[in-house]
């Protein structure tokens, strides 16, 4: 993909003023007035129904999140009782303590590689990826209003004034869903009435056409991890109650509403980055012992040496003088 399918040429990056805006919007009503009513139709059909299936795709990775949580969480309580009738309990806590920690490096690790990925992609083809890397980082700061979670999308509710900040329209999976379908609705849009402007339109359709299917993605997936990233900071660092809802809660229960939908966003950013090396919980018989098992193990012969030497030490000072 060439240099010139993905970066506005500068002619086209120049500052866009009011005679250029309403320039733009005027070859947007020509293109769509030019439309067949069908094609719009099925355009609007196709948004609409985009809206709906990106909702249920928000719903479906909580769900499954949960289920996973659900059905780990009650494994290792019955793994646990069945260790402790068997008098197996303390081996059981270790095998599991050693596996959280296996668990937590493997986490790490992928973590390396994903960073570590990324930067072989802007080395190997910069002029592909780097556009795309832009526009995850763009979409993340719009969504996430920056480190400290102020501002972006979700605060977008401070326009109607203070009085509507925190409203549960935009402080959830709604705003989330409103933003990356209407984003996906406008690159469709683009590329219907591409063909339908004036021969003689602003260059920058015809980058737009160009660019907006590859950095739609980046865009939308940084969008929707700034707005979890967002929501989740509301709800831990920066609790305050929804505003407008038809009957009270507790703020603990604002809190957790909040909290849900930002959990909800983060596990459809996780879905759609489709790790293919999932981290699992499970302290399997391997050819040596792991990292986790070696510190378990370590802990438990630094204890059992511990105890020995205080057995020794209280029986020196328990025995009667002369005995």
């Amino acid at each position: 993909m060439s240099h010139s399918t993905l970066l506005l040429p500068h002619a086209e990056a120049r500052r866009l003023d009011a005679s250029r805006l309403q320039r733009l919007m005027d070859e947007l009503a020509f293109a769509v007035g030019r439309a067949d009513r069908g094609v719009l139709q099925a355009w609007g059909q196709r948004s609409a129904s985009r809206l709906v299936l990106l909702g249920g795709r928000r719903v479906g990775a909580l769900g499954r999140l949960a289920a996973r949580i659900g059905r780990a969480g009650a494994d290792e309580v019955l793994g646990l009782m069945a260790a402790l009738k068997a008098g197996r309990f303390s081996g059981r806590l270790g095998d599991r303590t050693a596996a959280a920690i296996d668990g937590s490096m493997a986490l790490g690790r992928g973590g390396a590689r994903l960073v570590g990925g990324v930067g072989h992609a802007l080395m190997v083809d910069p002029r592909t990826n780097a556009p795309r890397m832009l526009a995850a980082c763009m979409g993340f700061y719009a969504g996430s209003g920056g480190v400290d979670g102020d501002g972006g999308i979700p605060d977008l509710d401070l326009l109607a004034g203070i009085d509507a900040h925190r409203s549960l329209l935009t402080h959830s999976i709604l705003v989330a869903v409103l933003a990356e379908g209407t984003l996906l609705a406008i690159a469709d849009l683009a590329g219907e009435i591409h063909d339908r402007l004036p021969v003689d339109h602003d260059p920058l359709w015809d980058a737009l056409a160009r660019a907006a299917s590859p950095l739609t993605g980046a865009l939308t997936a940084g969008a929707s991890a700034g707005i979890a990233y967002h929501l989740l900071w509301d709800a831990a660092i920066e609790p305050a109650p929804y505003k407008g809802l038809p009957f009270s809660m507790s703020m603990e229960a604002h809190q957790t509403v909040m909290g849900l939908n930002g959990v909800a966003e983060a596990a459809y950013v996780a879905q759609r980055a489709g790790r293919r090396e999932p981290v699992l919980l499970h302290q399997g018989p391997p050819a040596g012992p792991s990292a986790g098992r070696k510190v378990v193990d370590g802990i438990a012969r630094t204890a059992a040496h511990a105890r020995e030497r205080c057995r020794t030490m209280f029986g020196r000072f328990g025995k009667a003088p002369g005995g």
